[in-house]
This record gives C-alpha cells, sequence and structure tokens, in this order.
C-alpha cells in the first residue's frame, strides 16, 4: 500500500470509493444513493487540491491500483481560522485494522505542519469507537459534543469534536 497525493487521474475511483462507503458504512455522511458525484464533477474539484497551500488529499492505493482509502485536509479560508486544518477519512472495510488509517494520517499531520497549520481538527460520530481510537492514538483530544447531530438509520446520533495542535510554540 502506498499513501500518495490524489491527482486528477483518480477521479473515477475516487467517485467509486465514495459510493462503496456510502454503501458499506455508516459513519460517512452520504446515505446510499445520496451522493450525485460524477468522474467530471470529482476532476474538477480535485483540481482546486492540485499545488494548493490550503488543502491537500491523499490516497492509499494498493498492488492493484486500487484506491483502499483517502483522507483530505481543507484549510480555513478567513484570516481568523487560516491556521485550522479540517480532516476528512475515508477506508474500505477490508483496508481498515492495516495501520492505513494510521499512515494517511501521518501523512497529512506531515503535509499541515509543513504548511504551518497549528490546528487539525474533525468530527466523527460518536458510536465510531474504532475512528475514535485511531484519532486518540493520533494525539486528536475531544473538545465537545454535538447533540443529535445526525440521523442515522433512524436514529439520532451525537457528533464529536476532536483537535489536536501542532507546533504548540508557533503563532501563524
Amino acid at each position: 500500500m502506498i499513501i500518495r497525493q490524489v491527482s486528477l487521474n483518480d477521479a473515477e475511483k475516487l467517485v467509486a470509493l465514495f459510493h462503496l462507503l456510502d454503501t458499506e458504512t455508516a459513519f460517512m455522511l452520504f446515505e446510499p444513493g445520496e451522493r450525485q458525484l460524477t468522474a467530471e464533477q470529482q476532476r474538477k474539484q480535485l483540481s482546486e487540491f492540485v499545488d494548493s497551500n490550503q488543502q491537500t488529499m491523499f490516497v492509499a492505493e494498493n498492488d492493484a491500483g486500487e484506491i483502499a482509502g483517502f483522507i483530505v485536509g481543507v484549510g480555513g479560508k478567513m484570516n481568523r481560522i487560516r491556521h485550522s486544518l479540517y480532516c476528512v477519512i475515508g477506508l474500505r472495510n477490508s483496508a481498515q485494522g492495516k495501520g492505513i488509517g494510521r499512515q494517511l494520517m501521518t501523512t497529512l499531520e506531515a503535509w499541515a505542519s509543513h504548511h504551518d497549520f497549528h490546528r487539525l481538527e474533525l468530527t466523527v460520530m460518536a458510536h465510531n469507537a474504532r475512528a475514535r481510537q485511531l484519532y486518540t492514538s493520533a494525539g486528536f483530544a475531544e473538545e465537545g459534543i454535538k447533540r443529535d447531530a445526525m440521523r442515522v438509520d433512524g436514529k439520532y446520533v451525537d457528533e464529536i469534536y476532536m483537535a489536536k495542535l501542532l507546533n504548540a510554540n508557533s503563532a501563524k
């Protein structure tokens, strides 16, 4: 498995991965069939990541050229939050428990440090114990709870805010 920065050529594979994730897990934002994303739309979105200092995307690619997972970091646009990078990660079920999520997070953190971000932040569904364990082991701390933030399978679910501070002595 290699971790690499996304390219425009990954658009079709990413669309397929997103649709797979929407069906094989209830921990992503979209429900099955809800995401209406074409390869061309994805390619346009990916073009915004190329050579950007405020956002990035990395993918985990196996030896067969399949994308098994991704991580996205999107920086704040306004000056007061420009130091914060919001993270989203997704891994197909077959890739979980193999250290790939950790590799993706480590790669994003290195990119964020190199680009002078001070704060990594994310949200996770409260009942997603596996993801919360990954984030905690990567140095993220819980900061708050957004009660009944989502409705999953007919039940309200809390969302946990988590963050990790980088370069604690620096100010951007």
